[in-house]
């Protein structure tokens, strides 16, 4: 199911993509940042939040982490456009 919802995240990313290309993004004088990883989920999301509410960004998500040490357990990096 979650590849399912990735893949679809990912077609409605390439689909957009042209459109929001040609104008210039919020977080252009902000710097992108791996913020945290190795989270679960939620830890991830509530992160990612909790950085909006105090203004430390306003653009931000999780991205899936494989790693090595546990096959077939993966956690999420949260990246950001810091302030």
């Amino acid at each position: 199911m979650r590849r399912k919802v990735t893949a679809l995240a990912l077609l409605a990313i390439t689909t957009l993509a042209p459109a929001v290309a040609t104008t210039t993004p919020a977080h252009a004088a902000s710097e992108l940042q791996m913020v945290y990883s190795n989270l679960p989920y939620d830890v991830c999301v509530s992160f990612g939040q909790s950085g909006v509410q105090t203004d430390r960004w306003q653009t931000w998500w999780c991205s899936t982490h494989y790693p090595q040490t546990y096959p077939g357990y993966y956690t999420y990096d949260l990246w950001a456009y810091v302030n």
